[in-house]
């Protein structure tokens, strides 16, 4: 039997819902699942600017940076997954930064830049497949950029989902294959009804399917390993 202990708040009453996990425990990645979402509390004028903002309070980025130190230190390529994408909305937008967060987004990116070991952002939101380099401010050390990738909802037509693959290659870079997946729906399931939706939805709003780079596509994206990680990972193999 599975009990609660009372004396540790859990994430539901305290609200911080993130946290990190190792996929394969021979293998040095690390992900970073990162609450960006804007809590109720914070400080801006709901009436003008809602609540569908990305932010940050001191604790969480606090966290974060405390994993993405933890994470270099210990020598782990490192994702964050995200509900909210990061540097692709204008700071006005109701689907970008909140402008009166504790911690701007530019801080945030800056910050993220010191972190050579991160690879990738991965987010949603936006309901849209899009790629977004964050190359590095220095352009003598190529290792400080990342790249994010956005994926659409699987309530989106034609409800893909997302695969990544990592693999190490032989010039002492990683590739990451980013891969849009059709799930296979069985005539008459709740799937198949799902489906129907979202197909009857863009046919009652009119919708075309997106063109690239908003639409549905694949991506080979290349990360530059640091001397330390390619010694590393030297022990592993071409798969990552």
């Amino acid at each position: 039997m599975l009990t609660e202990d009372k004396s540790k708040p859990s994430n539901v009453r305290t609200g911080f819902a993130c946290y990190t996990f190792e996929p394969k425990s021979n293998i040095p990645i690390k992900v970073i699942v990162l609450d960006d979402t804007q809590r109720d509390d914070d400080l801006n004028n709901p009436d003008s600017l809602g609540y569908g903002h990305a932010s940050l309070d001191n604790e969480r980025y606090d966290w974060l940076v405390k994993e993405l130190d933890k994470g270099q230190a210990e020598g782990k390529l490192m994702i964050i997954a995200a509900h909210i994408p990061i540097s692709v909305e204008q700071a006005d937008s109701m689907m970008g930064w909140n402008p009166a967060a504790p911690i701007s987004e530019a801080q945030l990116i800056s910050k993220l830049h010191e972190y050579p070991n991160l690879i990738l952002w991965i987010a949603g939101h936006r309901h849209l497949n899009i790629v977004t380099a964050l190359k590095s401010p220095d352009a003598a050390r190529p290792e400080l950029g990342f790249w994010e990738v956005e994926t659409a909802s699987l309530r989106d037509f034609p409800q893909q989902l997302r695969t990544f693959e990592i693999v190490r290659n032989s010039d002492n870079t990683v590739s990451i294959f980013a891969t849009d997946v059709d799930p296979a729906v069985k005539d008459g399931s709740l799937a198949a009804i799902s489906r129907s939706y979202a197909a009857a939805t863009r046919q009652i709003f009119n919708m075309t399917p997106d063109p690239m780079p908003t639409g549905s596509y694949n991506a080979e994206l290349v990360k530059q390993l640091t001397p330390e990680m390619q010694e590393k990972l030297s022990v592993v193999g071409g798969g990552v």
